[in-house]
């Protein structure tokens, strides 16, 4: 009986789903197309970035930028993350992104609920566009909604393998600051 029982256990333990562990956030862009697109994943447990995947759009300012993990011919460097929830919400992140010397850019993005209980987001950035001439500078505050996503079981288990964190992204574990 005891036999059963733990064989039950175990099945049910190695059956859980994939992403147990991680919780990801889809940004979706305003109604004009501008914002961030895309998503990002973080642990529930500490709130710390695992993963990020997104584009920066300003059709305004007629600029776009892609932000993921890179490294090697220049970084995309998370270098900073907060929170304003203590248990159930997205994290602040600062990403400093200075590809191959082609450019540098500095996004800080952080977020609120609303009225509705959406989790709204602002995003500001600078960017120094090196490759063009003369060299460009492009400036902005972009503001959309943060919804919960679906995080896919490969990349869970992409991220369990290695050790919960996409090669590059750095475990910081976010500093609460009440909003």
């Amino acid at each position: 009986m005891i036999k059963k029982f733990l064989a039950l256990a175990a099945t049910a333990l190695f059956s859980l789903n994939a992403s147990a562990g991680y919780i990801q956030y889809d940004f979706h862009t305003g109604s004009d197309g501008a914002g961030l697109s895309g998503y990002f994943i973080q642990h529930d447990t500490d709130q710390s970035i695992a993963y990020f995947d997104f584009w920066l759009l300003d059709p305004v300012r007629d600029y776009g930028q892609p932000f993921y993990p890179l490294g090697g011919e220049g970084e995309v460097l998370l270098t900073d993350a907060t929170t304003h929830f203590l248990s159930d919400g997205p994290t602040n992140f600062t990403i400093a992104d200075d590809f191959g010397a082609d450019h540098f850019t500095n996004l800080s993005v952080s977020f609120a609920r609303n009225a509705q209980g959406s989790f709204v987001y602002t995003a500001h950035y600078d960017a120094d566009l090196f490759e063009q001439e003369p060299p460009m500078f492009y400036s902005g505050t972009l503001t959309g909604i943060a919804t919960r996503g679906s995080v896919d079981p490969e990349l869970a288990q992409y991220l369990d393998s290695m050790d919960g964190y996409e090669y590059g992204v750095p475990r910081i574990v976010p500093r609460y600051r009440p909003e």
